[in-house]
């Protein structure tokens, strides 16, 4: 790639980045251009929660609900982010559909649940958005809270191709860890049952699913 073109469009990102990723219209349209449409993820998502027979799902930082699609009539799922304009996106985005709740919440603090459990918990796109100090609270709770199946997908850091690290370089997470890092922490909460490498577009996602 062009040095100059480059050099804008990481200005044009990290303009946006600073400014305006936390309007969910701009935010979705940015990760369209990123990562597309995010097919294989969901159907890595999907599959699981098929195969465990999971009937309650929680989101972790669902963000503008994109996974929720990921999820199959029937199932009872909750969406969990912190960001205000994200949630009433994914409320009215789903409004239909019963079955799909969605609230604000901070899923560091404890006590939010009140025993509640679910079959599943997804971390999509989250958990380089966490310190390892921030996972030592949020892995135990979603252990505490989850009795099947934790699903797992978070982008790494070294990419095979150029402009995939560049938008590495790009993304709001502070924590974007190699994949054995991220096995050596969620290893410490969790059985590991499956590993796998989920390309999307300009990013490639690291799938895994954890058992409780």
């Amino acid at each position: 790639m062009n040095k100059s073109i480059k050099k804008r469009i990481i200005s044009a990102f990290n303009y946006l980045k600073d400014n305006s990723l936390d309007n969910p219209y701009i935010f979705n349209n940015v990760r369209r251009v990123i990562a597309g449409n995010q097919k294989q993820t969901k159907l890595f998502v999907k599959k699981f929660l098929k195969s465990y027979k999971c009937k309650t799902v929680i989101d972790v930082c669902s963000g503008t609900g994109d996974f929720a699609s990921s999820v199959d009539k029937g199932i009872n799922y909750l969406g969990v982010d912190i960001n205000e304009d994200y949630v009433n996106y994914s409320k009215n985005k789903y409004k239909k559909d019963k079955n799909k709740v969605f609230r604000i919440g901070d899923m560091l603090d404890r006590d939010q649940f009140n025993g509640k459990k679910f079959d599943a918990a997804m971390l999509i796109s989250t958990i380089h958005h966490f310190s390892d100090y921030e996972l030592n609270i949020l892995l135990p709770i979603l252990k505490k809270i989850t009795r099947k199946i934790v699903i797992v997908a978070d982008i790494i850091p070294d990419p095979p191709h150029a402009i995939e690290r560049m938008f590495v370089r790009l993304d709001r997470g502070k924590y974007i860890r190699p994949e054995k890092e991220k096995i050596k922490i969620l290893k410490k909460h969790f059985k590991i049952i499956k590993t796998m490498r989920i390309p999307s577009r300009f990013s490639i996602q690291y799938g895994v699913i954890c058992q409780v």
